[in-house]
């Protein structure tokens, strides 16, 4: 018989479980930005080769700043 303890870890497990499905779904419902040769942030435009998306992460912090 399990006590208190291991019914709220079974019921945490299955919670977490149920969220990382729901984001799994979210994430795969997303549109997903592409290489396109130069990066992503419209204020920088400096060439990459694919698949990066940005020259660094001060561009894909602005650039999802502005996507927001």
């Amino acid at each position: 018989m399990a006590d208190l303890y291991d019914q709220a870890s079974e019921t945490e497990a299955l919670a977490l479980s149920a969220a990382l499905q729901a984001q799994q779904r979210k994430a795969a419902a997303s549109v997903q930005p592409e290489a396109t040769g130069e990066c992503l942030n419209p204020l920088c435009g400096e060439e990459l080769e694919p698949p990066k998306l940005f020259c660094g992460p001060d561009c894909a912090r602005e650039h999802a700043r502005r996507s927001k």
